[in-house]
């Protein structure tokens, strides 16, 4: 479809409450936890300060080759790739001389195997460990730094202690805060993601859809932010659509009755008339791959790293607990060009449904990796950003994303 020119300003990212747990890279086959102590170590590859986009596809690569738990690590620290419980020898000596050159690489055999890190995941998830646990705030994820599950719990003190009895050695319970916000302007049809839309919540359009069956156009945005039905306009009060669909276990809803177009608002300001055409959609979150999000509240800022890539999470919205699970989304860091990029832009209340995507070097198209759910604050010793799958999303409403002009 083709786009429209028109003097507009790009405004928005998404932001939601979440609850969450997260899942290592890959899953595959395993037997049962390492009985012995502390995970086997060892560096590979040349010193490099900052790795390059290239190098961390090819590391995911291998990582995912020999069946990894992931890679993991903060943006100021050398990356580990952490190998299941029971990796022989000559295993972790493949996984040494396959690391891409110039990186320098911690590689360890985890006490976990991908079986068991499994069942520790949903058992934290399942909360039942606890009587009161389904009123918790909580977010958990693997982290092969520390080889351990840990957990962020908003809750009394006192419920920790259950929660850390679901493994003594493999869990890791940390406080935490979760914050559920909703919070463009003067968008018209057809309608752009990344702009400002009212309904039940003040929220932001994530990007454009095709219903594979009937051949109908919407947009999505996050589910938590309206009701089924329910009528949304934008800022200044032209009608955007109704809600067609929601699906709370990915946090998602579909827009319809208007027309929308495959672009995205992508200003760094209020009044910016800045937008990328979108060029498709990925599902490789791959640890340390630079994403932008684009909402009507903190505009649109670039540089986020992957963190994490799976991450499931339980969240409470209009009075109902909904989970998504760990293969539906995933994490991104605050970015920043100091030595912990850690001063870049954070999501606000407003952005919830924003689209994620990674920008061309041109910066005139975007390719979509999903839509924006909200934040976990404080988790495992950083504020992170958490975000729905394009794939997940297109999966579940049986749609195609839709391409734009260019």
């Amino acid at each position: 479809m083709k786009s429209i020119m028109r003097s507009r300003r790009l405004i928005g990212v998404l932001l939601a409450s979440a609850t969450a747990i997260m899942v290592p890279l890959a899953s595959g086959t395993a037997s049962a936890v390492a009985a012995s102590g502390k995970p086997a170590e060892v560096m590979s590859g040349k010193t490099s300060v900052d790795p390059s986009q290239e190098q961390l596809k090819e590391l995911d690569r291998v990582a995912r080759s020999h069946s990894a738990l992931g890679v993991f690590g903060d943006a100021h620290s050398k990356p580990v790739l952490m190998l299941p419980a029971g990796t022989p020898a000559a295993e972790r000596a493949k996984v040494r001389a396959e690391i891409p050159a110039g990186m320098q690489v911690t590689v360890k055999v985890s006490k976990f195997t991908h079986k068991k890190l499994d069942q520790v995941q949903k058992t934290v998830l399942a909360r039942k460990w606890n009587k009161d646990a389904h009123t918790f705030g909580i977010g958990a994820a693997y982290d092969g730094a520390k080889d351990k599950v840990v957990v962020n719990l908003e809750a009394p003190k006192s419920a920790a202690g259950s929660l850390q009895r679901v493994d003594a050695d493999g869990v890791e319970v940390q406080p935490g805060r979760f914050t559920p916000d909703n919070t463009r302007f003067t968008d018209y049809n057809p309608f752009y993601g990344g702009g400002a839309i009212d309904g039940d919540s003040l929220c932001t359009a994530g990007f454009a859809v095709k219903d594979k069956a009937s051949g109908h156009k919407y947009m999505v945005t996050a589910a938590h932010c309206n009701y089924w039905n329910k009528s949304v306009h934008t800022p200044t009060g032209k009608p955007y659509g109704n809600v067609s669909r929601v699906i709370q276990s990915i946090d998602a809803e579909t827009i319809g009755g208007q027309d929308y177009t495959g672009s995205i608002w992508t200003g760094g300001t209020h009044d910016s008339s800045s937008k990328e055409w979108v060029s498709g959609y990925t599902d490789w979150m791959y640890w340390g791959r630079k994403l932008c999000v684009s909402g009507r509240t903190t505009y649109n800022h670039c540089g986020h790293p992957v963190s994490y890539s799976a991450y499931g999470f339980c969240y409470s919205w209009f009075g109902t607990d909904f989970c998504v699970d760990q293969t539906d989304a995933f994490l991104m860091d605050r970015g920043g060009t100091d030595e912990c990029s850690c001063n870049g832009n954070f999501t606000q209340p407003g952005d919830s449904g924003a689209p994620v995507f990674e920008t061309n070097p041109n910066y005139d198209s975007a390719t979509i990796a999903g839509i924006h759910h909200g934040a976990v604050w404080g988790y495992n010793g950083a504020n992170r950003m958490v975000n729905i799958r394009a794939w997940s999303i297109l999966r579940a409403f049986n749609a195609d994303i839709i391409i734009g002009a260019h």
